[in-house]
């Protein structure tokens, strides 16, 4: 089903001060079949800000979703605001779904304050367990989360909770930040999908809301795993610093038992990398030099029969010319999974020293990577700070979500 793909970022030199390697762990589908047939739990914010054009663009973009579903594909919508109004349960896709859905997406109308959380709690309800499918959510709004009163909820840490739930349950959780960034809060946003393991989506415009869902939609119906879980088995002496998701789209991950990571769904059409950074004991004098095996990877998922394993071997090296050759598209990665770990603070902090800090070690990184639109964005914003002495929002979550696909580019 999957072959592993391991590579490093330089040699190990024997007796270098500098023990710190890259390791891109390639997941490859063998073939690019279909993907599993999907679940899908659409959850709409129909609070008094969503009136308008925000409205009318997100029903477009709901009707797109039910014409791009395959006849296996199964639907359920619901607005959420003071309450959740559900429209559509488990929906097939196909020709005969695209009259029902028009009738319910047309129902729908803005009013209410936003209550993020039943909308969370619909989706687990409208996703339950199902053998060989892939389970998704996809919640989208233009506002903050708030209270039964209307006030702005400020610990959020209830809402983030679920999300992990969601997807310790086997459900992904995409979310959707419609319209103004003012107006709604991409650090909570952001924290929602990563815990759910799946994607942030910034539709800074109505209109552009409609092709990103879409290419959303592509991406979740060539998922071939419902769930997948990697387990790092390092050798002796050998330390495990930091892993994420790079490619096909950023994630950053976390451990759910020792050396063990669980990624969500991975594609059947396209290569998922993870980079894992490690610390390796230093060679001595009388180090042997040659390949040495570092790291080995198992990969497992629900309807796979066998594991996928793998070793990991470094070469040592004395030469300094050979410690030297590295691999540049690895190096480049690693830049942008900085960059990444970086805009995710940037979209915290009001501190503007620390945010041209921030910037400006992200410009380094974009420009050593090569990626010349991120080098603009940043320009721009630290035209912003030095002018106003603030960020715009705006600009802020458009640069955290282009760069969390830049492993997607070329």
């Amino acid at each position: 089903m999957f072959n592993l793909e391991l590579d490093w970022d330089l040699p190990a030199k024997i007796k270098a001060k500098n023990t710190k390697h890259i390791l891109r762990v390639r997941i490859r589908p063998q073939s690019g079949g279909p993907g599993l047939p999907l679940r899908i739990a659409i959850a709409l914010d129909t609070s008094q800000s969503m009136g308008g054009e925000n409205l009318q663009r997100a029903k477009e973009a709901c009707r797109a979703v039910v014409a791009q579903l395959r006849d296996r594909d199964r639907l359920s919508l619901a607005g959420f605001s003071t309450s959740v109004t559900p429209l559509l349960q488990s929906l097939p896709g196909g020709a005969a779904a695209l009259q029902p859905a028009n009738t319910a997406i047309s129902q729908l109308t803005a009013g209410g304050v936003t209550l993020t959380g039943l909308a969370l709690d619909w989706i687990l309800n409208a996703l339950p367990p199902e053998a060989g499918v892939a389970r998704v959510g996809i919640l989208i709004t233009d506002g903050h989360a708030t209270t039964s009163q209307g006030f702005i909820l400020d610990d959020t840490g209830v809402l983030i909770d679920r999300s992990q739930k969601l997807a310790n349950l086997g459900i992904i959780l995409n979310t959707v930040g419609l319209g103004n960034a003012n107006n709604f809060n991409t650090a909570f946003l952001t924290d929602l999908s990563d815990k759910g393991r799946g994607s942030f989506i910034f539709a800074d415009t109505p209109a552009s809301l409609q092709p990103q869902l879409q290419k959303r939609l592509t991406e979740c119906q060539a998922m071939a795993t419902e769930n997948t879980v990697i387990q790092l088995i390092p050798s002796n002496g050998v330390i495990i610093k930091g892993f994420c998701r790079y490619r096909p789209e950023y994630l950053p991950l976390e451990e759910t038992a020792k050396n063990q990571l669980t990624i969500g769904a991975i594609a059947a059409n396209t290569p998922t990398d993870l980079l894992i950074e490690l610390e390796i004991p230093l060679g001595g004098f009388d180090e042997p030099t040659g390949n040495k095996d570092v790291i080995s990877v198992e990969l497992t998922a629900k309807g796979m029969t066998n594991p996928v394993r793998a070793k990991a071997a470094i070469n040592y090296t004395t030469s300094p010319t050979e410690a030297q050759k590295d691999n540049k598209e690895i190096k480049n990665d690693y830049c942008c999974w900085m960059i990444n770990l970086n805009n995710n603070e940037l979209s915290r902090t009001d501190d503007a020293n620390r945010q041209k800090e921030l910037l400006e070690e992200n410009r380094y990184n974009a420009e050593k990577a090569g990626k010349i639109d991120i080098v603009n964005q940043i320009d721009q914003q630290l035209d912003d700070l030095e002018k106003s002495g603030k960020l715009d929002p705006n600009r802020t979550t458009k640069l955290l979500r282009d760069s969390r696909d830049l492993g997607g580019k070329e």
